[in-house]
């Protein structure tokens, strides 16, 4: 169950660099272009989120166990 949530999230991440660089380099919102309702919007945002806050938490709980490895 964690190995995908992991691929989810670093699906995600990587998505969302996609997005944010097509905004940044040809001022294209790739998500809206691709839903056309803002609450379906909203919602891939937020995802985005906690792609970034779950992948975060856990890269840190994986450095610690490194750590107390050594």
């Amino acid at each position: 169950m964690m190995k995908r949530l992991d691929g989810l999230a670093i699906l995600f991440l990587v998505l969302s660099g996609i997005v944010w660089g097509f905004v940044g380099l040809y001022r294209l919102n790739l998500v809206e272009y691709v839903f056309d309702r803002e609450w379906l919007v909203r919602i891939v945002y937020v995802l985005f989120g906690f792609a970034f806050i779950y992948h975060t938490i856990s890269w840190r709980a994986s450095c610690k166990k490194t750590k107390t490895k050594r």
